[in-house]
């Protein structure tokens, strides 16, 4: 269900139980509908056509124990400058002040190239301490031969890195449910407080071998 957006960090809830799990990315990139599919709720997380309306993150709570925090797309944001700010100010509260928000799933565009602004969302993540799932979106809308070429990108990307958190490569599509059982497996693992990053990578299914 969801519970808020947050302006204040002082506004989340006391830290209990479950933790939480962190939902970030560039704007229509498909945030919304995934953490639909992985609550099974469809309309948990509202999906709009103008990207970068979420002017907050938005806290939920999962049935299965734990919540949702999905912070506002980066990129393109459809708000003035001093509301991007204060969106950025918050987010990053956030992250520093909370110390059960157990991941950060990093939703990536399957369709785009390896984006800066993707890859240094990673590194500051990891930077603050934070195990990162990259999650390749919209898995869907590219045939066998299409999907090739960006995983294997994102593979390159994770081993020129060599950063320790770094929880694996997740192609999903949340409209298919294509590679939506390895990501839920993770998710559940996380916020049962049993996943140690920097294990071996998972949902890695595209391509082969």
């Amino acid at each position: 269900m969801f519970l808020l957006s947050v302006a204040r960090p002082s506004q989340m809830p006391p830290p209990e139980g479950p933790g939480i799990i962190g939902f970030a990315g560039r704007s229509n990139v498909g945030k919304s509908s995934l953490i639909n599919r992985l609550a099974g709720a469809h309309r948990l997380a509202r999906t709009g056509k103008r990207p970068g309306a979420t002017t907050y993150p938005n806290l939920y709570r999962i049935h299965s124990g734990g919540y949702f925090l999905d912070f506002p797309g980066y990129g393109y944001m459809n708000r003035s400058q001093g509301m991007r700010q204060t969106t950025q100010d918050v987010s990053t509260a956030l992250v520093e002040s909370r110390e059960d928000l157990s991941a950060i799933l990093l939703c990536i565009d399957i369709r785009r190239d390896l984006l800066p602004a993707d890859q240094e969302a990673a590194r500051w993540f990891l930077s603050r301490n934070l195990p990162v799932a990259l999650v390749l979106t919209k898995l869907d809308t590219l045939s066998g031969n299409g999907r090739t070429g960006p995983i294997r990108g994102w593979r390159r990307w994770i081993e020129e890195e060599r950063a320790d958190g770094i929880l694996g490569l997740f192609p999903v599509s949340a409209r298919s449910g294509e590679g939506i059982p390895a990501l839920a497996e993770l998710v559940a693992r996380l916020l049962s407080g049993s996943e140690e990053p920097g294990g071996e990578a998972i949902g890695e299914e595209y391509p082969p071998g």
